[in-house]
C-alpha cells in the first residue's frame, strides 16, 4: 500500500524556505531580529529533509534497474525545470542586461551550473544536494544487497567512507557533499527509523508538547533569543549538533499532532512547501530588485510586500515551469522505460514495507 503524504513535512519545507528569505533580507531591511544564522537553519532543514525523504521513500524498495530509473526521473523532474529555466534567464540578464545582477552567471561558470555543480549565491546548496542523490544510490544498492543476500561488504565500505568524509568535513569546500554529509546521514537514519514506526500508535499529547517545544526552539534561534555557539556559518554547518537537531525536527514532525498540524499542516504552509524550490531560487532576484529601486535599507513594513511578491512569482513559476516541466520529464522517462527497460514483477516489487509519493 502507499505511504501517506505527510503534510507537516511539506509545511516544514515551506518554513525552511521562508527562513532563508528572512536570513537574506537582514542586510537590506531594518528587521527586528538580527540573527544572521536564520538562513543557515533553513538550509540545514532542507538537507535533513532530503536525507529523511530518500530513506523513507526508497530504502523499502528492492534496488533494481527499474526502481533506480524511477528514482532518477523523480529527482531530476523535481529540480531540473525551475533550476535550468532560472539559471538560463539569470545568464541572459547578467550578460546582456545587468552585469551587477545578483546571480552572476556568465560564460565562465554557466557550464558548472548546468551540471549542478555551481556555487553562485543560493545555487551553492544545490550542488551537495545533487551529489547526495548520487551517493544515495550507492547506499540504496548496498542496503538492498544486505537485505537480500546478507552481504555486508557494500555497507561496510560506505560506513568507512562516511567516517573519513565526516572526519575532514571542516576542510572541504561548502559545495562538496563531504562538508554537509552529516545532515543527510542523520536525516537518513531518521527516515529509516520512521519507516518502521506506525503513527497511530504514538501518544498525540506528548507529540503536541514536543512539537510546541520544537517550534519555540526555531523561533528562539531565529530571533536570537537562544544564543548559538557558532562564530560563523561554517562553524554552524560543521556542527554535528545542528545535524542532529535537523533530523530530530523532521522525524518528530512526521508524526501528527494538533500543534504540528496547526503550524505546519495548514493550507498556507503546505502551499509554501510545494513552492519552496521556487521560493528559494526567486527570492534573491526580487530582493535585488527592491534594493536596486531603493538603495537605502528598507523599513520592516516593506518586508510584507516583498514576501507577497516572492510567493506570487513562486506560485507562477510552480504552475508554469515546475509542474509542467516535471510532467514532461516523467512522460519522457516513461517512454524510455518502455523502450529500453524490460519491466518484470521482480524488478519493480518492493518489500513488505509500505512506500508512497514524494512529499517534496
Amino acid at each position: 500500500m502507499d505511504r501517506e503524504k505527510i503534510d507537516a513535512i511539506t509545511g516544514l519545507r515551506g518554513l525552511a524556505a521562508l527562513l532563508v528569505v528572512y536570513g537574506h533580507s537582514l542586510d537590506w531591511f531594518a528587521l527586528p531580529w538580527k540573527n544572521h544564522l536564520s538562513g543557515e537553519v533553513g538550509v540545514a532543514i532542507f538537507f535533513s529533509l532530503s536525507g529523511f525523504l530518500m530513506a523513507y521513500l526508497y530504502l523499502g524498495k528492492r534496488f533494481s534497474a527499474i526502481n533506480a530509473v524511477d528514482y532518477a526521473i523523480s529527482r531530476f523532474s523535481r529540480i531540473a525545470p525551475a533550476y535550468l529555466v532560472i539559471l538560463l534567464l539569470s545568464f541572459f540578464i547578467y550578460v546582456n542586461v545587468d552585469p551587477n545582477f545578483v546571480y552572476g552567471i556568465s560564460a565562465k561558470n554557466i557550464l558548472r551550473h548546468i551540471f549542478f555543480s555551481g556555487n553562485v549565491s543560493v545555487f551553492w546548496s544545490i550542488t551537495p544536494e545533487v551529489e547526495f542523490y548520487f551517493l544515495f544510490v550507492l547506499a540504496w544498492a548496498a542496503g538492498s544487497r544486505y537485505l537480500n543476500r546478507s552481504d555486508l561488504t557494500g555497507l561496510l565500505f560506505l560506513v568507512l567512507g562516511s567516517m573519513i568524509l565526516l572526519s575532514y568535513r571542516d576542510i572541504f569546500p561548502g559545495t562538496f557533499i563531504g562538508s554537509k554529509l552529516h545532515y543527510f546521514l542523520f536525516g537518513m537514519i531518521a527516515g529509516l527509523m520512521r519507516s518502521h514506526i506506525q503513527s497511530q500508535d504514538q501518544n498525540r499529547k506528548l507529540l503536541a508538547v514536543l512539537h510546541a517545544l520544537s517550534i519555540a526552539a526555531i523561533i528562539a534561534m531565529t530571533a536570537g533569543w537562544l544564543p548559538l555557539p557558532f562564530s560563523s556559518n561554517q562553524d554552524f554547518y560543521n556542527s554535528i549538533l545542528t545535524a542532529v537537531f535537523g533530523a530530530f525536527l523532521v522525524f518528530s514532525l512526521s508524526f501528527p499532532s494538533a500543534v504540528g498540524n496547526l503550524f505546519f499542516a495548514n493550507r498556507a504552509m503546505v502551499l509554501c512547501g510545494e513552492w519552496s524550490f521556487s521560493i528559494y531560487l526567486l527570492h534573491m532576484p526580487l530582493i535585488y530588485l527592491f534594493k536596486k529601486i531603493h538603495p537605502e535599507p528598507f523599513q520592516i513594513f516593506i518586508l510584507l510586500p516583498l514576501i507577497v511578491l516572492v510567493l506570487f512569482f513562486s506560485w507562477l513559476n510552480f504552475q508554469l515551469i515546475e509542474r509542467p516541466g516535471a510532467r514532461l520529464i516523467r512522460s519522457v522517462g516513461a517512454v524510455f522505460k518502455r523502450k529500453f527497460l524490460a519491466v518484470s514483477p521482480a524488478a519493480a516489487s518492493p518489500r513488505a514495507m509500505p512506500l508512497g509519493g514524494d512529499t517534496r
